[in-house]
């Protein structure tokens, strides 16, 4: 097993025991923030490795400077002077097909999610404008709906914006309070575009386990991470009041609400409440998992070479 295969077998093996791993990793890891951070890179790692993999097949040589256009080229010589592609160069021009087909399906997913979430966020604007609505007290990224069942989610976009039904004011003010802290930590953190990215991957790549899984995975990391902020400043047992209190509150597709997943995990999980963000535990979980698809590509070229 050359070099180039081990960069392709290895991403392969990651990607299919990956997730495993990461959900073992939920119970021993008191920062949800690491493992959002260690799905990513691994999932950088994965796509990135298997790319390297594929260049390497189709230009024996190449490095770092190698470019498309040399990778083109290489190739128009070998069907202009009629050429059968070795074993080598077959898997990789297989493997660039399919490089191309993930990233085009991604692309489209990617754009129906940006789509979407700029209607909802337009169609809350002109509710808005039609019941006599305005922006709350916190500031112009809330917005109350009046005569609203108790209700609390977040839009993403460029301006994100968190939602709040009337009914939420009738919540006890620690309450109401995680409810915002909680929303407006799903915005500060991008949370929508993390969410956005993860089920793009998945409908690019649906039958890989580490992408079929990310979806579900990155909404609970996200929502375990957003728990922590209201944590931190409004106590472990006001934001179980409020997960409890708005359980099953209506909100759209694209949006992530206060109480929409895994909510009896989240109760369980701020039974011990999540410890502060630990920089040398987010940077060591990152490069395990920036390392892995090359740690263990290798590892497999060795063991098939012994």
């Amino acid at each position: 097993m050359n070099l180039a295969i081990a960069f392709i077998a290895g991403p392969i093996l990651v990607a299919c025991t990956a997730p495993t791993v990461l959900r073992h990793l939920l119970r021993h890891v008191s920062d949800p923030g690491a493992l959002l951070v260690a799905w990513f890179c691994v999932l950088g790692a994965v796509l990135g490795t298997f790319i390297v993999g594929v260049v390497l097949l189709l230009v024996p040589g190449a490095g770092p400077d190698t470019t498309m256009g040399d990778l083109a080229r290489h190739c128009w010589l070998a069907a202009r002077h009629g050429r059968l592609p070795a074993a080598d160069e077959l898997i990789g021009v297989i493997g660039a097909f399919l490089v191309l087909v993930v990233l085009t399906r991604f692309i489209a997913a990617g754009i129906r999610r940006a789509l979407a979430e700029r209607r909802a966020r337009q169609a809350h604007l002109d509710l808005l404008l039609l019941t006599g609505g305005s922006p709350g007290l916190e500031g112009n990224s809330v917005l109350w709906i009046p005569d609203a069942p108790p209700l609390a989610y977040s839009l993403g976009g460029r301006d994100g914006v968190t939602v709040l039904g009337a009914g939420v004011r009738g919540l006890p003010s620690d309450q109401l309070a995680a409810v915002v802290t909680h929303e407006r930590a799903h915005l500060k953190g991008r949370h929508h575009l993390l969410v956005a990215t993860a089920e793009g991957l998945a409908a690019a790549v649906p039958w890989l386990p580490l992408t079929k899984h990310a979806p579900v995975a990155v909404r609970l990391l996200v929502e375990l991470c957003a728990d922590a902020a209201a944590v931190r400043t409004c106590g472990a047992a006001a934001v179980r009041a409020a997960i409890h209190a708005l359980a099953g509150a209506p909100h759209p597709a694209s949006s992530l609400p206060m109480a929409g997943s895994e909510v009896a995990l989240r109760l369980q999980q701020l039974q011990d409440p999540p410890g502060s963000p630990h920089l040398l535990a987010r940077t060591a979980l990152a490069a395990i998992a920036l390392a892995a698809p090359v740690v263990v590509g290798l590892a497999a070229a060795t063991a098939m070479c012994t």
